[in-house]
């Protein structure tokens, strides 16, 4: 009899054992998984007042068709994967320093579930980097479209200067690089100035802004900073290197 109810005795307590080491472990990974989401995470009304009081740089993610056909107001376009996005976080450590260690960013995609990898990588890189919980889908207010596409090519942009458009062009090079070649009619505002609000003032935003820069990485960036206040922008595919290239195939002088 008392062996048997040894054995009753030690199947209960071998039972609270396993029950009590399944709930620890429950709770610790669900431990994890918060550490690991929450805090690059941001809901929809946090970022609309941000957006408002302009406190972060939005940055949306997907394809440009779908950002033509509605994105948030204040949003840039980018394509921040792969080696893109090593270059975009590389140059803003090097170049911006301290838009870097101060600034906001927000990555916008369909539902959150590839953007929430992309901000926490930014922010292991030292970018403090959100994402919208849900995506643009959570987003409750009013989209805005756009008929004019992001980029523009070398020929296109010498059509435009041609045919005298009202087009502001923005050069976001150091002045030391404007010195070997540019495009005449460009105004010269460093990437770096772009981020300051003095700067910023600067450019018109009742007028297409065509951002230039060697290749079209700074000027991609430039485009964060354009967006949030409002300014409609192009980036000049390929850069000034694409332009020079353009020239001289079709023997074109310098304009």
């Amino acid at each position: 009899m008392k062996t048997k109810q040894i054995g009753i005795i030690g199947a209960v307590m071998i039972g609270i054992a396993i029950a009590w080491t399944m709930t620890f472990f429950s709770a610790d990974l669900n431990q994890d998984i918060q550490v690991i989401d929450t805090p690059y995470a941001i809901d929809a009304s946090t970022l609309q007042n941000k957006i408002k009081e302009k406190q972060i740089f939005v940055v949306d993610i997907r394809d440009e068709q779908s950002y033509a056909a509605g994105h948030i107001p204040g949003s840039s376009f980018d394509y921040l994967y792969d080696s893109t996005l090593d270059k975009r976080v590389g140059t803003i450590q090097s170049r911006l320093p301290d838009v870097a260690s101060t600034a906001q960013f927000v990555l916008i995609d369909e539902d959150g579930k590839v953007s929430n990898q992309i901000a926490q990588s930014m922010s292991e890189n030292g970018i403090k980097t959100f994402y919208l919980e849900g995506g643009i889908e959570s987003w409750g207010e009013e989209l805005k479209t756009t008929s004019t596409p992001k980029k523009i090519d070398a020929s296109q942009l010498y059509s435009k200067i041609q045919q005298n458009e009202d087009i502001y062009l923005l050069d976001v090079r150091e002045p030391s690089e404007l010195e070997v070649t540019k495009i005449s009619s460009s105004v010269n505002i460093p990437l770096a100035d772009v981020f300051s609000t003095n700067q910023i003032e600067q450019i018109p935003d009742d007028k297409p802004v065509v951002v230039i820069c060697a290749s079209g990485n700074r000027a991609t960036i430039a485009t964060y900073a354009l967006a949030l206040e409002g300014i409609d922008f192009q980036v000049l595919e390929g850069g000034i290197n694409a332009w020079d290239s353009f020239l001289e195939e079709n023997n074109l002088n310098p304009i």
